[in-house]
């Protein structure tokens, strides 16, 4: 059986703004079952975007990550159009995102930006043609 992702998760002091930045931004609905004192859901078309706060790194025994150094990972959001990704790129930008790159055509024939969250989290929103 191939496996799939249920939930991909940011961790945060501020995870209830994270949570209202990234839901604003892409008119995501929270997954209420979920809501907690430590953590949001959004529901992505099935994945679940997770915000927790900071205590999960000693619930998870995960405490040696809680300074993350090395390679970033980062979210692509897909958008159904050229004009829905200028759109999500001024509606991220207007809710404290910073602008990393402007909407441009990638070598791959897809239309994106680049940006950082109000935690500085890298995220694209992308067009696939």
């Amino acid at each position: 059986m191939a496996a799939s992702i249920s939930l991909a998760s940011y961790i945060s002091a501020d995870f209830v703004a994270l949570f209202e930045f990234y839901s604003s931004t892409f008119d995501l609905p929270e997954v209420e079952e979920l809501h907690s004192d430590i953590f949001r859901g959004a529901d992505v078309s099935g994945l679940t975007l997770g915000f927790s706060a900071p205590v999960v790194y000693e619930m998870l025994n995960i405490q040696e990550w809680s300074e993350p150094k090395g390679t970033a990972q980062y979210l692509t959001f897909e958008m159904p159009s050229d004009e829905e990704v200028t759109a999500a790129t001024k509606r991220a930008i207007d809710n404290g995102a910073r602008l990393l790159h402007d909407p441009y055509e990638t070598y791959y024939n897809a239309w994106q930006s680049v940006l950082a969250d109000p935690d500085g989290n890298v995220f694209r929103i992308n067009h696939f043609r």
